[in-house]
């Protein structure tokens, strides 16, 4: 959300035309009946909506789904324990970088690189895991970081997932040339790790996966440009 273009004076929806929670749980229980088996909550930071846990706690007593969140991790350390006691199953935490003057650089918002893994701790211990580490890959910017990412979380139980720089409409001054494709990035970590492919974990999955040989974790990698998953 770069501040140029939603800055101070931007007009957000008014908080009458946002879906309550009863309205939210209402539209998920609905679409489980059609055979919805998967809801994630994402945002913006949904960790920033007021009684999340309570929301949790709503969607998981509807029965039968794999309820999970995406976060920039920042306020997981208080609230990790509630979301696993509420039904919350799994989380993905977003971290472009491990290197902090990068990182903050990215994220704009002067978070750094400590507070993001102090979330990642709190959900393993609340036992929010596998925890997936979410990075979008910027040729010029984070690109020469792929190999010291994936090194910081081998062994943890972690999935690091390299997603390709993709448009996102206006908001985002996106640009073909600072795409890193996954078959770049796969070339770049091949010569530090031994990796191995592994099969989609259920059809339709958009994440390509690898694995350290001989243990060490698992690697996916998001082809949002190179080899589109959507119409």
């Amino acid at each position: 959300m770069p501040r140029e273009v939603f800055g101070a004076d931007y007009e957000f929806l008014p908080r009458s035309e946002i879906l309550s929670y009863e309205e939210i749980a209402r539209v998920v229980r609905i679409a489980h009946g059609l055979g919805v088996s998967k809801v994630r909550l994402t945002g913006g930071e949904p960790l920033l909506r007021a009684d999340l846990p309570k929301l949790v706690e709503m969607l998981a007593a509807i029965g039968e789904l794999d309820l999970a969140l995406t976060t920039n991790g920042v306020l997981l350390p208080k609230m990790a324990t509630d979301l696993a006691a509420a039904g919350l199953e799994r989380i993905n935490v977003s971290l472009d970088s491990i290197d902090d003057a990068v990182f903050r650089r990215m994220n704009d918002a002067g978070v750094g690189v400590g507070e993001v893994l102090a979330g990642i701790e709190a959900a393993d211990r609340a036992g929010l895991s596998p925890i997936k580490i979410n990075a979008v890959v910027v040729r010029g910017v984070n690109d020469d970081g792929i190999v010291d990412l994936v090194r910081h979380f081998q062994g943890s139980g972690h999935i690091v997932r390299l997603i390709e720089y993709m448009d996102v409409g206006t908001s985002n001054d996106w640009k073909v040339d600072q795409v890193v494709t996954a078959a770049e990035m796969l070339t770049v970590l091949e010569r530090e790790f031994d990796l191995e492919p592994l099969a989609p974990a259920y059809p339709g999955e958009v994440a390509k996966r690898w694995r350290h040989a001989g243990g060490g974790g698992e690697i996916g990698m998001v082809t949002s440009i190179s080899r589109t998953f959507c119409g």
